[in-house]
């Protein structure tokens, strides 16, 4: 059975890291002419290829050795967005006031982190989340952070129309999409791999 493995894929990446923002949509032509669609999931899903080639063989073999130990694509992990590695519209340190999470209302007490463009954050870097009510940071002290689902749970919930907002770096739950892996020895020091394609997943 599937599972999601809460560790970080932390692979050198080089410069040609291609990410895709897929949507999934069905889209279904009716006899009028016009079209029904429907949207699978919420959110975006992103696609990375990750190009490999040659590498000392001590980073193939730690390759390999991740790649085994989550059963291929059987069990999803943490993997850093190169693109998108926090909520700065930069994507540089993160601030309180990056992303509006929510509005208050005297009652809830959680709340879920997203990215400024409306992305669900699953997987936060607990220790970095950052977050203020209408403007004004909160202590630390007064919230806890999911590590594994993002979400924000107050002590006291915020008070009725008390803007919640956060920031903070993030991962995204991915699985390989490869189903095997092929090296090839180059010389005693080197080999050169496949390249990897890492699927986001909601986990």
């Amino acid at each position: 059975m599937s599972a999601f493995h809460d560790v970080a894929f932390t692979v050198r990446q080089p410069f040609g890291v291609q990410v895709a923002t897929q949507r999934r949509v069905d889209v279904v032509a009716l006899a009028s002419g016009h079209e029904t669609r429907n949207a699978r999931t919420a959110d975006a899903l992103r696609r990375y290829t990750i190009p490999v080639g040659t590498r000392p063989i001590a980073e193939i073999r730690a390759i390999l050795s991740f790649f085994e130990a989550r059963g291929g694509p059987l069990h999803a992990f943490r993997f850093r967005d190169p693109v998108e590695p926090s909520t700065a519209a930069d994507g540089g340190a993160p601030s309180a006031v990056d992303a509006s999470v929510g509005i208050g209302d005297g009652t809830v007490t959680d709340f879920q982190l997203r990215t400024a463009s409306g992305r669900t954050i699953r997987k936060p870097d607990a220790q970095t989340v950052l977050v203020a009510l209408d403007g004004v940071a909160v202590d630390p002290a007064d919230y806890t952070v999911g590590q594994s689902t993002g979400l924000v749970a107050f002590a006291t919930p915020p008070g009725s129309g008390v803007l919640v907002t956060a920031g903070c770096l993030f991962d995204v739950p991915v699985r390989f999409e490869n189903q095997s892996l092929s090296v090839t020895r180059a010389d005693p020091e080197s080999g050169s791999l496949d390249d990897l394609v890492l699927m986001e997943v909601i986990a």
